[in-house]
Order: structure tokens, then C-alpha cells, then sequence
């Protein structure tokens, strides 16, 4: 059955691939007029991709400050137009993207050559210009380019991949190396220094950060602390959980700070047991998602500070009371989502032998020892099956008198199938996760404030003139990310737990337990569209973090790293990035598959009942695959980028 899906997916997401190259973030200065000033005002021309091609859709925006705070403009009237070199380009009234102050529009030049690029001013703020201000950009078209040598070895690495990947489906019967046998490897994990190395490191980076939100110029384009925070490490953390699980965690600085507080509080207690659960992390995950989205907290340095300095005295507070990490286990606001994407790592510390743990009565891995403090994230490794909690933070293996533990390589996704702890929180978020991921993608399009504003049309007309349209194209844009995620897609997947429960007949395990147990299979499906996601903001606005760290050098130390250069330089060519995207999406949809069969056939006795109970969730991962290719072949705003 497994193969005859592969097919039909494969013929179905083909196409789809050979095509991919949607247009995302990560604009870059087009044309070489810099920033003209006009009126006052100084406008700014970008595009992404960049520069512009026959034939090839561009996303080009003019970026519009104030002349003396160089502040973004918002509500402006702005209008923008291609043109050969030598003619008055037709404009065409611009839509003001996810970064105030950016009016942009998708431009196809059909032609290559010498062009100009016309920005009018009609309004800005309160100022109407009669006659409107206008600024013309000379900008050149060159032929559209190809896949080139790039893409070839992007395919290579991929096959490399899909071939260590059956290699390592195969470690699941065999035995495998234990890494802490490698005298150095385990010296260096053991290491207290090593530990607090990295701990004390990022606590010395997020100091920095915060004092550059609270001190530098409030402008998130060129900020180090928007920049490092959201367009790095929000970005890039996600990679990883799927490479080495919560190996984060070991340097977090938050979960350093908890846990150093509890042990020098002695802080004995226990969480009170309705918030010993990850709903609180996914509310608060959530509560970061729409602030993201609707209040635009990545471009304002200030509030990255304040949110940053609200989590540290939420995690020493929480220490003062509470025993060990509990602000890690249960309300850090990404530990739910690093938990579930951790159980698709190659990469599993287990004990090697339950009844050596089971007749060794001082259990130092979890109590602690003279020489370690015991799991921070109250799990017990005689009992634990799966990476969800478990920081690689080998405190565990230097409390063992037994020498019973082992760090090994192992299956891709091998939790998922295999755990036998399976919870509603965990499932429910795993589910909701899909929807987020393709929502919040799909807010990037360039059609979407266009989507959101049909929407708002079907508010009554008293509720439309008692409120700015900013007020309520708010809330409609925030219900339809929160009830779309929250509520929509949950919804779709507990019918479809339903539909399975009735085609298992009476070997069915009830709308719950089916719920519970194959929400797990959408892991793989919330994971791949969140990495193709961010592997755009990575690969093609990434760069923009060198002139942020070069200006901080120059502002805030007596060292020079070079002149900032703002006009970005993308990482890979975006047909590169768009055949990664959708590479990622077929690869962990095959795992979805996986996941599926072998929840199925461990679940029913009945083979045949497997069989029929498993199809809804195909179909389903299969759909949200789908619309995760197509929303990311779109044309999408810039939002990190500027």
C-alpha cells in the first residue's frame, strides 16, 4: 500500500517540483541610485528576486522614510511603474507589505535592456503632494537565469541524503555504535566546563542583544537585535531539533537561568499538576505567533528586548519556587514544539538495559550524585522511549554507577512509531502546528492582504464605520490564523479520526485514542512546511545579518568588521531554494507515510482493518503537503529582509 501512495504522491507533487521558484523575502537594492531623497522624503528601491529578469515575476518595493528619523511611512498613497529607458512608465497604485513603510508590486518585464522604475508619492501620512512627487530609478533587465551547476548539486546532496536516510531505517533492528564510547566525545559532553561554556556564551550574546533592542536606533532593517533574534535564531533553531533534538536546550540561557536559580533557591516543589502539561506552552506559542504576525514584534527592537527580558524573569521566578527546569518542561513557549519535532532526530540517549536499571536501587541518573544533578527535565531514563524531553544534557550518564546508558544513532522519526507515551496535549499541537505553519506562510503571499480585505466585507457595515480599517482587518486576519489553526484544522483531522474509527469497524480504538495516536502522523507534515518556511528566511534574507553586526561593531566596540553593505546578497538562487522547499515537503511527507503504517499495524491485530483506518490520514497528509507545495511556489512580502 505504501508504494502505491509513493506513486500517486509522486505523480501528483512532480510537476509541482520541477516548477517550484516561488518568490520570497530577502530583497535586495535594485538598481544603482541608492537612496534618492525627494520632498523630504527618502525613498529606496528593492526588489526580490533581484535583479529584475525577462519573464521572471519581481516583488519591488519602495521603501519610504522620513528625511530626518529616517522612520518608515505608513498609509502612504504610493504608486509604482516598469518602463523602457527613455519612456514615462504606467503606474499602478502599490500595496503597503508587512513592513511599514514598504509599498510593493509584482512587476514582469517582458523585455531585456535598459529600464526605469517610476515611484510616485500621491500621499504620505497626513501630506498630499499636488503634483505628486515622483522618482525614477534607472534599473537594468537582464535574461532570466537557470538552474545552473547550483541546482545539480543541491539534487546530488539530496540523493546523498535519501540514501543515508534508507541506510539509517535500517538501525533499527541492528545495533549501533554508542557515541559515549568514543573517549573524547564523551569527555567533551561530560564536561562541566563545556556545559557552562555555552551557557555562559549565549547568556553574554543575549545581554547583547537586549542592550542593542533597548540602546540602538528602533529601526528592525538594520537592528542586530531584530535581525539576530528573528531572523537567525528564530529561524534557524528549528534545524536543530530535527538533527540532534533538544541539544539546544544544553545552552539555552533561559533554562540556564532556571535551572541555576532552583538549585541555589533548594526550591523542592513540584508544578502544580494542571500545569504539568505543554497547553501552556502552546498558548504561549501561539500568543508569540500572532504577536509575530499582527503586531509586528520582529521589526521592533524594543519589544524583541522586552519579550526577551519578560522570559528571563518568568524562567529565575519560576526557579525560586519550583524544582529543577519546570519552566523548561512545561511553559517554556517553544518546548512543546521542540519536544514533538525532537522525536524525528537520527539521534536517542536511552539506557541500554531496563533490568540493570531496575535492580540498581540508588537511580543516581535521576536522584543525582556527588557528581551530577540528576535529569533536569524530571525524566527517568529506565522508563524513557523517546526524545521529547530529553536535553542530551548527559547529566544522567554521569550519575550512572552502572555505565547503562548509550547515545546512538538511529532511525529518522523512529519516536513516532515507536514511543508508547502518547498524549492529547502532544497530538493536539502536532495538528495545530500544520495549520499554523500554513497560515503564517500563507500571510507572507503577496495576495493576501487582498484575501483579508474581500473577507472584511462580509462585516456588517456598522461594525466596518464604527472602526478603523486597520482595527478590523486585525481582527479578521488574527480569526482566521487562530480559528483557522486552532479549531479548522483540528477539526478536519478528528473527522477524519472519526472516519477511521468507523472503517476499523469493531476493532476500532474510539475518537479519542485514534486522535491521540495518529496526530503523531502530522508531525512530519507541520515540521517540513516550518523548515521550507524558514529555509527561505535563512537562505535568502540571512545575509543581512553581516551589515547588522558590522554597523553594532562600529557603534558599540573599538573594533571595524568593514563598511555595511545593505544591499543584501541571498545565499542560494531562489529556484535553488524553491526545489529545497518542496524537496523538504516530499521527503518528511514520505516519513508522514511511515509514520502511518507502522502506527496502523501496531494499533489493529487486523491487518485489514490497519489498512482501512490508516487512508484518511494519508489523504489528509497528502492534502496539507499539497497546499504547503503550492503556497510556497506563491509570490510572497518581504518581511524579514528589509
Amino acid at each position: 500500500m505504501i508504494r502505491a501512495l509513493l506513486a500517486a504522491v509522486l505523480l501528483v507533487v512532480a510537476p509541482t517540483a520541477a516548477g517550484a521558484h516561488g518568490e520570497h523575502g530577502g530583497a535586495e537594492r535594485l538598481g544603482a541610485g541608492g537612496i534618492v531623497t525627494v520632498g523630504g522624503w527618502q525613498v529606496e528601491l528593492l526588489s526580490h528576486p533581484a535583479p529584475l529578469a525577462r519573464g521572471r515575476p519581481s516583488h519591488v518595493v519602495a521603501k519610504v522614510l522620513t528625511g530626518a528619523g529616517l522612520a518608515p511611512v505608513s498609509g502612504g498613497e504610493v504608486a509604482i511603474g516598469l518602463g523602457l529607458a527613455g519612456t514615462a512608465p504606467e503606474v499602478r497604485p502599490a500595496v503597503e507589505t508587512a513592513w511599514a513603510g514598504n509599498y510593493g508590486l509584482e512587476l514582469t518585464p517582458g523585455r531585456t535592456g535598459e529600464h526605469v522604475v517610476r515611484v510616485v508619492l500621491g500621499a504620505l501620512g497626513a501630506q498630499r503632494f499636488e503634483p505628486p512627487l515622483v522618482v525614477d530609478f534607472p534599473v537594468g533587465v537582464e535574461r532570466a537565469p537557470g538552474m545552473g551547476v547550483a541546482a545539480w548539486t543541491v539534487l546530488g546532496l539530496l540523493a546523498a541524503l535519501a540514501a543515508l536516510a534508507v541506510g539509517a531505517g535500517r538501525l533499527r533492528t541492528a545495533p549501533t555504535v554508542d557515541l559515549l564510547t568514543i573517549p573524547w566525545l564523551r569527555r567533551l559532553l561530560t564536561s562541566l566546563t563545556f556545559q557552562r561554556g555555552l551557557q555562559l556564551g549565549m547568556l553574554v550574546v543575549t545581554a547583547g542583544v537586549v542592550w542593542i533592542g533597548l540602546a540602538d536606533v528602533q529601526d528592525g532593517a538594520v537592528n542586530l537585535a531584530t535581525k539576530l533574534t528573528w531572523t537567525i535564531w528564530w529561524a534557524g533553531i528549528i534545524f536543530t531539533f530535527v538533527l540532534a533534538g533538544r541539544v539546544w536546550c544544553v545552552a539555552c540561557p533561559f533554562g540556564a537561568l532556571n535551572e541555576w536559580t532552583a538549585r541555589a533557591s533548594g526550591a523542592w516543589r513540584r508544578l502544580p499538576r494542571p500545569f504539568r502539561n505543554i497547553w501552556w506552552a502552546t498558548a504561549a506559542f501561539v500568543l508569540l505567533t500572532w504577536a509575530d504576525e499582527q503586531l509586528g514584534v520582529v521589526r521592533s527592537p524594543r519589544i524583541t528586548a522586552w519579550i526577551i527580558l519578560f522570559f528571563v524573569a518568568l524562567a529565575v521566578a519560576v526557579g525560586l519556587v519550583y524544582e529543577r527546569r519546570s519552566f523548561c518542561r512545561h511553559l517554556c513557549p517553544i518546548g512543546g514544539l521542540i519536544g514533538i519535532y525532537s522525536m524525528t532526530a537520527p539521534l536517542e540517549l536511552r539506557a541500554k538495559d531496563a533490568a540493570t536499571c531496575r535492580a540498581h536501587a540508588e537511580k543516581g541518573c535521576y536522584q543525582g550524585t556527588a557528581e551530577s544533578a540528576g535529569c533536569p527535565m524530571f525524566e527517568f531514563p529506565q522508563a524513557m522511549d523517546r526524545n521529547n524531553y530529553c536535553t542530551l544534557c548527559v547529566e544522567c550518564v554521569k550519575g550512572c554507577a552502572r555505565d547503562n546508558l548509550a547515545l546512538r544513532v538511529r532511525a529518522f522519526g523512529r519516536d513516532l512509531w515507536t514511543t508508547r507515551r502518547r498524549v492529547l496535549d502532544e497530538a493536539y499541537l502536532a495538528v495545530a502546528l500544520v495549520g499554523l505553519t500554513l497560515l503564517v506562510t500563507a500571510q507572507m503571499l503577496s495576495a493576501w492582504p487582498g484575501f483579508i480585505s474581500a473577507l472584511a466585507r462580509w462585516l456588517p457595515h456598522a461594525v466596518r464605520a464604527s472602526l478603523k480599517p486597520v482595527t478590523y482587518l486585525t481582527l479578521v486576519e488574527s480569526a482566521v490564523l487562530l480559528v483557522g489553526a486552532l479549531v479548522v484544522i483540528p477539526l478536519v483531522v478528528l473527522a477524519g479520526a472519526a472516519l477511521a474509527d468507523r472503517l476499523a469497524g469493531e476493532r476500532g480504538l474510539g475518537l479519542r485514542r485514534t486522535f491521540v495516536v495518529f496526530g503523531y502522523v502530522f508531525v512530519p507534515v507541520g515540521l517540513a512546511v516550518h523548515l521550507a518556511h524558514n529555509l527561505a528566511h535563512l537562505l535568502l534574507e540571512g545575509g543581512g545579518v553581516v551589515p547588522a553586526v558590522q554597523r553594532a561593531a562600529a557603534l558599540w566596540t573599538p573594533f571595524s568588521l568593514g563598511e555595511p553593505d545593505w544591499r543584501g546578497t541571498a545565499q542560494a538562487p531562489e529556484a535553488v531554494v524553491g526545489f529545497l522547499q518542496v524537496a523538504v515537503l516530499v521527503a518528511f511527507f514520505v516519513l508522514s507515510l511511515l509514520a502511518a503504517h507502522r502506527l496502523s499495524a501496531r494499533e489493529y491485530a487486523d491487518p485489514r482493518a490497519a489498512s482501512r483506518a490508516v487512508v484518511p490520514f494519508v489523504v489528509l497528509s497528502l492534502a496539507f503537503t499539497v497546499a504547503g507545495i503550492v503556497l510556497l511556489q506563491q509570490p510572497m512580502g518581504m518581511r524579514h529582509g528589509m
